[in-house]
C-alpha cells in the first residue's frame, strides 16, 4: 500500500508536468443540500450525484375531543432527499487522459504504472466511453471559522462516522465505471437520516376548548377557573419512521402537555386537560387558567396563547441513537373575559351556559 501511494504521488507529479488540469485530479464534492422531493430509494447517478431519497411515514396520536380522555391515531407520508457526505464522482475518462498527454515531450508513465493508479487501465485505455471515478467526501459541518455551520458535536461525530464507514466499505480510492453504469450507491448514517426526516415532520398547531362559556360571546369569568383542554388534531405524541436503502430509523417525540399564558391570567396546567361535562366537580381539571381582570381594556377579548413543546429522539438500524432538536407549536385563541356582576345568570351555574 505504501509503495502504491508513493507511485501515485509520483504519477501526479508527472501528470502536472504533462499539463493535466488540477481540477480533474482534485475532485471536490458538490455542495450539500436537503430538499423535499418525491420517491423512496437510494441511487447513484452516472454523474456522481449520488442523491439519497428516503421515504418517511409519520404517525400522530392526537388528544381527540377530550384532552387526555381518548386520542386517535392518524398518519401521513413524506419524502426527503439528502446528498451524502461521501460518494464516488467522475474523475477522468480514457479520452481525457489521452488528450492531456498527447503531444507532450515528457515521458509518459508505463501502462503497468498507470494500472496501479487506474484499475483496469490497460483494458480500458482506448475505450470510447466509461470513466474512472474517485472518492469525494465533503464535511457538511466544518468549524464556523472554516465556513461551516454552528452545529452540535454529536452531528460532527455522526458525519465523521459516516466518512469512516464509507472508506471501510469502499477501499478502492479510484474505480472504473462502464458506460451507462453507476458507481456504488452511497449510504447515509442513521443520525443524518433521522435529522432529515425530523425536518419534514409537520406537527399541527394545538386547538383547545374552554369552559365556562357565558353569554352570546362565550365569555369566561374573572376569578373563576377556566377549564382548558386539547381538541381536534392536537398531537400528544409523534412517531416518524424513515428508510433509505439499508438504513432505517425511528424518531419518537412526546410532550408533557399544554402551556398556557395570557395577560391578567394565571395558568396551572398538567397534560392536555380534560373536557368539562355536566356534574364534574370544581377543582377536578388538571389544566386551568384564571383571570383577575376583564378583557374590556384589551378591546373585548384576551389573547390566550397555547404552546406544546415536543422533545425528540431517534434509534437507528445500525444501533445508534441520539436526540433531535425540540419543536414547539403555538396557537392563539381570543377569549372574552367578563366580570360576574355584569352578567345576568339568574344565579345558575355559569358552566351550564
Amino acid at each position: 500500500m505504501g509503495k502504491t501511494r508513493a507511485l501515485r504521488r509520483n504519477l501526479l507529479v508527472t501528470f502536472a508536468a504533462l499539463g493535466i488540469a488540477a481540477g480533474v485530479l482534485q475532485p471536490v464534492g458538490a455542495e450539500a443540500k436537503e430538499t423535499t422531493t418525491a420517491g423512496g430509494d437510494v441511487s447513484a447517478s452516472g454523474d456522481g450525484g449520488g442523491e439519497i431519497t428516503a421515504s418517511v411515514t409519520v404517525e400522530y396520536v392526537t388528544a381527540g375531543s377530550g384532552g387526555d380522555g381518548g386520542g386517535v391515531t392518524s398518519s401521513s407520508s413524506e419524502s426527503v432527499s439528502v446528498n451524502p457526505i461521501c460518494r464516488y464522482v467522475p474523475f477522468v475518462s480514457p479520452a481525457e487522459l489521452k488528450g492531456m498527454m498527447k503531444g507532450s515531450n515528457k515521458q509518459e508513465p508505463s501502462d503497468s504504472d498507470m494500472s496501479k493508479l487506474y484499475p483496469g487501465y490497460e483494458e480500458h485505455k482506448n475505450d470510447s466511453g466509461g470513466s474512472w471515478y474517485v472518492w469525494s467526501c465533503k464535511m457538511l459541518y466544518l468549524a464556523p471559522a472554516l465556513g461551516g455551520s454552528r452545529v452540535s458535536e454529536e452531528e460532527r461525530a455522526e458525519d465523521a462516522r459516516e466518512i469512516s464507514e464509507f472508506y471501510a466499505n469502499n477501499p478502492d480510492e479510484i474505480i472504473w465505471v462502464d458506460p451507462g453504469a453507476s458507481p456504488p450507491a452511497p449510504r447515509i448514517s442513521a443520525g443524518r437520516l433521522a435529522r432529515a426526516a425530523w425536518k419534514v415532520v409537520k406537527i399541527p398547531a394545538p386547538t383547545v376548548q374552554t369552559n365556562p362559556k357565558v353569554g352570546s360571546q362565550g365569555a369566561t369569568l374573572v376569578g373563576m377557573d377556566t377549564w382548558v383542554w386539547a381538541t381536534g388534531e392536537t398531537p400528544t405524541s409523534v412517531k416518524a419512521t424513515a428508510t433509505a436503502g439499508a438504513t432505517s430509523v425511528t424518531v419518537t417525540a412526546g410532550s408533557s402537555g399544554l402551556q398556557l399564558s395570557a395577560p391578567d391570567g394565571k395558568a396551572s396546567c398538567t397534560g392536555f386537560g380534560i373536557a368539562w361535562h355536566s356534574g364534574m366537580p370544581e377543582g377536578s381539571s388538571p389544566c386551568t387558567i384564571s383571570f383577575n381582570r376583564s378583557s374590556a381594556h384589551l378591546g373585548g377579548s384576551t389573547p390566550l396563547t397555547i404552546k406544546v413543546a415536543y422533545s425528540a429522539s431517534y434509534s437507528g438500524s445500525d444501533g445508534s441513537s441520539g436526540t433531535l432538536p425540540a419543536i414547539t407549536t403555538t396557537s392563539t385563541v381570543n377569549l372574552p373575559v367578563a366580570e360576574v356582576q355584569t352578567l345576568t345568570t339568574n344565579h345558575t351555574n355559569p358552566r351550564q351556559n
